[in-house]
């Protein structure tokens, strides 16, 4: 006799009852009971198949296959994606299990040159967003932390993660991975038949170990989800007239990149008329919020490195400065956002007029620079102050700064 309890929970998951399946399929509502629960033995075929129409089931029903891929993604590389692409290619359902173990990761990050260490939600996302739109994955995270770490350690993981999928309902027919030496391990101790994909690497020769050393070295591994993670931030501060923008854009321009402009200027325009004289408290929070998308959205495109016009904390000395008080939606956004480097430029080149400054004078520029130094330091913000009065020699003074962000922090 057939097993029919795929039917019953299809059955039971979309509302339906007895009765309306039973009409929809040209069946008596006691047929279809009997049916269900195997008591007929050779069921009428005309009847299953408006039965699995009417669920939107296959019919005749094939067994799923299913798969499973194992790993870390500390991160995830291209490597990893060919893998999953070619395993979820061969089965109607593939798992991809992402194991973490604080100690273990938080190990692998302080022998690495990442600027910041990965959480164990960095690794889930950049598995859900770079998958997303395959609906045969299914992503999941396993707790090993207490187990032995791989290589050591086979029995006591291999219990755990047995009991993992059982509880998950994952029943796989296959693993598989780009390790030739886990396949006995994985037959052995899962009792699982296990696919080998490209063992010597000859498509993708990467792995996360390399990427953790020098991600920058192997940019084009990484994929497009991860690579802001890995991009690094650089800030040029300064008073008005300071030549901020200019700077941002010649720098951008040279390390092929993206960049951030001061999001307030364009907000003195579309919401002030052109005039900040304007400005109001409330405001203040409008201006940060959408600085925080010009950055975020220059992060996300950027090669390697990305600049940013103008920071948090100058968007609090001008708050500070014309209303008399810090606002603490700001405040919020200068601990949120910490940049890699920060480069404050003096005030000593000459102040431009363009319609929206109103710190011309000399003493006006000396007192929000002082200021400027001062909130910076009160928020523990390390920065590179350029006085060079020349243009050319600021510019190469930033440059020779970003060079070695890069080089000696990979």
């Amino acid at each position: 006799m057939s097993s029919f309890e795929y039917l019953k929970t299809a059955i039971r998951q979309q509302g339906h009852t007895l009765q309306q399946v039973a009409d929809a399929s040209g069946m008596t509502k006691g047929y279809l009971s009997q049916l269900l629960n195997a008591k007929i033995k050779s069921p009428s075929a005309q009847k299953l198949e408006a039965l699995h129409r009417f669920l939107g089931l296959a019919f005749p029903r094939r067994e799923k296959t299913v798969g499973v891929v194992f790993g870390k993604f500390y991160p995830l590389h291209t490597g990893h994606i060919y893998l999953i692409q070619r395993a979820c290619s061969q089965v109607d359902e593939l798992h991809i299990i992402m194991g973490h173990d604080e100690p273990r990761d938080r190990q692998l990050f302080e022998n690495s040159a990442m600027s910041q260490q990965p959480t164990v939600s960095d690794r889930l996302r950049w598995l859900l967003q770079t998958f997303k739109y395959q609906k045969n994955i299914r992503i999941h995270a396993f707790n090993e932390e207490g187990m032995e770490p791989y290589p050591h350690g086979w029995d006591v993981w291999s219990r755990g993660i047995t009991a993992f999928m059982a509880e998950k309902g994952i029943e796989p027919g296959c693993v598989y991975t780009s390790e030739e030496m886990d396949a006995p391990q994985y037959r052995q101790h899962l009792g699982i038949e296990t696919v080998v994909i490209d063992p010597q690497r000859s498509f993708m020769n990467i792995s996360g170990a390399q990427i953790r050393q020098n991600p920058f070295r192997y940019w084009e591994y990484i994929p497009t989800e991860v690579k802001p993670f890995f991009v690094r931030t650089v800030a040029i501060l300064g008073g008005e007239s300071s030549g901020k923008s200019i700077m941002v854009n010649k720098l951008a321009n040279i390390f092929n990149t993206s960049s951030a402009w001061e999001y307030g200027r364009d907000y003195v325009f579309s919401h002030l008329g052109g005039d900040e004289m304007a400005l109001q408290y409330s405001d203040y929070d409008k201006i940060a919020l959408g600085h925080a998308q010009y950055i975020d959205f220059a992060v996300k495109y950027a090669n390697r490195v990305t600049f940013i016009d103008t920071d948090f904390v100058t968007t609090q000395a001008f708050c500070k400065k014309y209303e008399g008080r810090e606002h603490p939606f700001v405040q919020a956004l200068i601990d949120e956002y910490r940049f890699d480097l920060v480069i404050l430029l003096e005030n000593n080149v000459p102040w431009v007029a363009d319609g929206l400054r109103s710190l011309g004078s000399a003493s006006d520029r000396k007192e929000f620079q002082e200021l400027l130094i001062k909130m910076l330091n009160e928020n523990q913000i390390k920065y590179e102050h350029i006085s060079e009065e020349s243009y050319d020699e600021r510019f190469l003074r930033c440059v020779e700064l970003v060079r070695n962000m890069l080089e000696n922090g990979n």
